[in-house]
């Protein structure tokens, strides 16, 4: 889900700057292993750290792109979206 998601606040974001330190903030905040050195690497993966790369679009450049199809293909969304739902009520 964190790669989904940091791709989806490069996206929003105005200054891919901007966006890494959103998606620091958020990590740090909600992810359990937030602030931990892989959690920084997945989110820095999540704008091409590690990564070779891809064939350039806009916004992203030359990071991998990834939307919803790609993650239905890696998780159960369905469930997801439960689990989330039974720990907030």
């Amino acid at each position: 889900m964190r790669m989904y998601w940091v791709k989806k606040i490069l996206e929003w974001s105005n200054a891919p700057q901007d966006a890494f330190q959103t998606a620091i903030c958020l990590n740090n905040k909600y992810f359990i292993d937030g602030r931990d050195p892989n959690s920084y690497a997945g989110v820095s993966w999540g704008f091409g750290l590690h990564d070779r790369p891809w064939k350039e679009r806009p916004i992203f450049g030359k990071v991998r792109y990834m939307n919803s199809a790609g993650l239905r293909r890696k998780c159960d969304i369905g469930a997801y979206v439960d689990k989330v739902n039974r720990m907030v009520q």
